[in-house]
């Protein structure tokens, strides 16, 4: 009876009722919030968006570090995007998983992209700079030749000037002396055909008034200086030619080996050619031929 009157509806008792009735009502709030976490978790994941091939292509594509420098940046920025899509939790955690893992590759071989380009540049500024070192030294190595090619040239063609002036010299003093030969030859025949003209004469014992004994003796006389003379003309020649070769010797021998000839020296040796023929022309006994 006592329960009958404690209890309530379908012989609850109330007390018990009430109680139930607020321990039930924190536990469907807290079964509310489960089911709205399990209904988000059973919500359908996005597709991850990431394209594999973007960082990579661009890494082959570039071949200076500073375009590499940017690819690095970019690969960085998909890190750090691809970590912010994993914390919101609406992609899949696998996806995610490997495509972070995939994106921190690329920052590696990003670096090590901008790491090569940049010791690549730097050999070749050090390659650039010993080419043009080396380029420099050629060109002057070239001026330097040509310069010593056209002292040398220069050098040459006073040679030859001065050995064309000796040898004009030589040339015109043969020529005197082969006159005075000719000369002295001519007077010589003249001379001895009026020795024999004398002498036959003398043999047939016909007078020889008419002929001139003092011109004649005159005329041996100078025929004798003329062959005298002649013979002197000879040594001198002779004199001459052997100093011309010795002169054309220390040209070439001084021209081979030292590249170079004394100007002065050669100008001086002229010098005392003309003065040896002139001493010779002028010595005592020399005739001097008036019809030359």
């Amino acid at each position: 009876m006592g329960m009958a009157a404690n209890g309530g509806m379908n012989g609850i008792p109330t007390g018990f009722s009430v109680a139930a009735s607020g321990t039930g009502s924190s536990v469907s709030s807290q079964l509310a919030r489960m089911d709205k976490i399990r209904q988000k978790n059973q919500r359908p994941k996005k597709k991850l968006k990431y394209n594999p091939r973007e960082i990579a292509n661009q890494l082959q594509r570039v071949n200076k570090s500073r375009n590499a420098s940017v690819v690095l940046t970019r690969a960085k920025s998909k890190v750090a995007a691809l970590q912010s899509a994993k914390a919101t939790g609406q992609y899949k955690d696998s996806d995610v998983r490997v495509a972070l893992a995939h994106a921190r590759r690329m920052v590696e071989c990003s670096r090590m992209k901008v790491r090569n380009l940049k010791e690549e540049e730097l050999l070749t500024k050090r390659g650039d700079r010993s080419h043009a070192a080396k380029e420099q030294q050629k060109k002057g190595e070239i001026k330097r030749r040509v310069r010593q090619k056209e002292k040398d040239l220069k050098l040459k063609m006073e040679i030859e000037e001065n050995q064309d002036i000796l040898k004009e010299k030589m040339r015109r003093q043969e020529l005197i002396q082969k006159r005075r030969r000719h000369r002295t030859e001519e007077q010589g025949k003249i001379t001895e055909a009026d020795m024999k003209y004398l002498q036959r004469l003398d043999e047939n014992d016909q007078p020889v008034r008419s002929v001139d004994m003092g011109s004649v003796a005159l005329e041996l006389s100078l025929a004798a200086e003329r062959l005298a003379e002649l013979q002197r003309m000879e040594q001198q020649m002779q004199q001459q030619a052997e100093l011309e070769a010795e002169m054309e010797v220390e040209m070439e021998m001084g021209s081979l080996e030292a590249g170079s000839l004394d100007v002065a020296a050669a100008a001086e040796a002229v010098q005392t050619a003309e003065a040896s023929l002139g001493e010779a022309a002028s010595a005592p006994g020399a005739v001097v031929d008036v019809m030359l």
